[in-house]
């Protein structure tokens, strides 16, 4: 049937990741720039994620807290989601039955079976997120589709993204009606990108001012008359 693309928060949430390997570091690598509060649980905590974990916290938004011990199950409770990543089969499974008990959304690495959500190839640009899935079957080919994505797109989207989100407010204010809205947002969009393209800068007071001022008869002119 497939699964379903929730986008989560995950600023301030509480992440259990048992095992210390390399598969952590990856997990570790893909959940900190999103902000959760990580815990990584393992009696031997390789120096692959400490090193991976030390040169992201320098800018990531999350936190990660490493716990050199032996994982007990208790340290589940109250966890957001959990990631079991050791190299033990049979307790990855008990970590995943413990969880679907207790409604906590975890991942097995290696066995789509047990999990109860799976990490997309991801690109992360900015407020831009697109998350590839293949329901776990072929990490591969979500990997290929990815950076196939990524060549398309434009290398200033982030930046336009965040420019659009700045002026949304003043949109919403000035336009009543949805479908002028939608036209709008339409038009700033690639107006941007049309900018872009041309090594224009833009700021979101130009954009803001544009709105303002009679944005829609700018339209009917066409950007190149700008």
């Amino acid at each position: 049937m497939g699964y379903f693309p929730f986008f989560i928060e995950l600023e301030g949430k509480r992440g259990v990741i048992v095992g210390g390997g390399t598969v952590a570091a990856r997990k570790v690598e893909k959940l900190l720039a999103f902000g959760p509060e990580l815990t990584v649980i393992a009696p031997n905590i390789e120096a692959c994620v400490k090193t991976q974990g030390e040169l992201l916290q320098k800018d990531a938004a999350g936190s990660l807290r490493f716990e050199e011990r032996f994982f007990r199950m208790e340290d589940l409770d109250g966890a957001d989601f959990v990631i079991a990543a050791t190299d033990d089969a049979a307790l990855n499974g008990e970590i995943a039955d413990y969880c679907k008990v207790r409604r906590i959304p975890v991942n097995v690495a290696d066995d789509g079976e047990k999990c109860t959500f799976f990490f997309p190839a991801l690109i992360k640009d900015g407020p831009l997120t697109v998350g590839i899935s293949t329901d776990g079957k072929s990490p591969f080919a979500a990997s290929w589709v990815r950076r196939e994505i990524a060549e398309m797109l434009p290398e200033s989207i982030g930046e336009t993204i965040d420019l659009l989100g700045q002026v949304r407010p003043v949109v919403l204010e000035l336009e009543a009606e949805e479908k002028d809205r939608k036209k709008l947002f339409e038009q700033l969009f690639f107006y941007c990108m049309e900018c872009s393209e041309r090594e224009k800068n833009v700021t979101a007071e130009e954009l803001t001012n544009l709105v303002k001022t009679g944005w829609k008869k700018y339209l009917t002119q066409g950007t190149s008359e700008k």
